[in-house]
């Protein structure tokens, strides 16, 4: 039994007539009659009783309408509150983002055109470090984390999608520092430049400037830990200390008595966003586009 065929009943029981209803129905008598008679089958009762002038219910058919209109009306309904479920998920769209992030990616400019664009989307943000908004997309808080590559990854139900080339890790670092024939500074010689400033331990950038350096066997002093990248940047490029930050915080910097300088092993962080594989709403698709292609400005 198809819900079809229940709504091909009431049409002709409403009508009164198969020519009617097929017309109704956007069907060919020939196609109603077939449906009406696959269900009849299937009921293993005849619903209507087809004279030379009209087509009328019998007892079984009268007995067979109100539930099969309940049935319809009741699918409608079903039908009609996940389309409202649909169409609120679409207007809202939680985003989490990290410092840098924020910074690379320059979200504010992507999720005004995303509101341009789509103006009945409602848009939530917040910030934090990386293996919170992750968790939080793992358990439905969030539609999408943007951030750094976590490795190894963190949950199998996760996409991530890389959005920018690797953005580069470099060091502003005391005018004095030493460095390479090439103009780079090795880990070395940055760690034996001074005392370091660095952003708050747990954060995933972090966590990566003290691989780097445990990596290669290498101490470093921390005089500063802080909780704004730009801060870390800002404070270096006075000549408080050697930092290695993602470049995107050194656009505009006004150093004195420091440098910015390429790291020799040229350490980067990839940037992009995770979302859970089973989500699909067109919203998370749509910014993840303007991502990809942002409006000309």
């Amino acid at each position: 039994m198809e819900l079809r065929q229940l709504t091909y009943a009431m049409a002709v029981a409403d009508a009164g007539s198969f020519t009617a209803a097929a017309r109704r129905c956007h069907l060919s008598q020939s196609a109603l009659s077939t449906q009406i008679a696959q269900l009849e089958g299937e009921l293993g009762v005849r619903l209507f009783e087809r004279t030379t002038r009209r087509v009328v219910l019998t007892e079984a058919g009268q007995l067979f309408l109100p539930t099969a209109c309940r049935i319809v009306e009741l699918a409608d309904e079903l039908r009609a509150q996940m389309n409202a479920h649909t169409a609120g998920a679409l207007r809202t769209l939680r985003v989490g983002s990290t410092q840098t992030a924020t910074c690379v990616l320059d979200l504010p400019a992507i999720l005004g055109e995303l509101r341009r664009r789509h103006t009945g989307v409602r848009i939530t943000m917040t910030a934090g470090p990386s293996s919170e908004l992750v968790g939080a997309v793992s358990d439905g808080s969030l539609d999408i984390a943007l951030t750094g590559a976590v490795s190894p990854p963190p949950d199998p139900r996760l996409d991530f999608q890389p959005l920018l080339p690797p953005e580069p890790l470099v060091a502003i670092a005391p005018a004095t520092t030493p460095t390479t024939a090439a103009g780079s500074v090795t880990l070395a010689e940055l760690a034996g430049s001074g005392p370091f400033i660095e952003f708050h331990a747990g954060s995933q950038l972090r966590a990566m400037v003290d691989a780097l350096f445990r990596d290669a066997g290498l101490h470093r002093e921390i005089i500063f830990e802080l909780g704004q990248i730009s801060d870390v940047a800002r404070c270096a490029a006075q000549g408080l200390g050697t930092a290695v930050v993602p470049r995107a915080f050194t656009a505009g910097l006004d150093l004195v008595d420091a440098v910015l300088l390429e790291i020799e092993d040229r350490p980067a962080l990839t940037v992009g966003a995770y979302t859970r594989r089973s989500d699909r709403a067109p919203m998370i698709g749509a910014v993840l586009e303007l991502f990809e292609n942002p409006a000309p400005r």
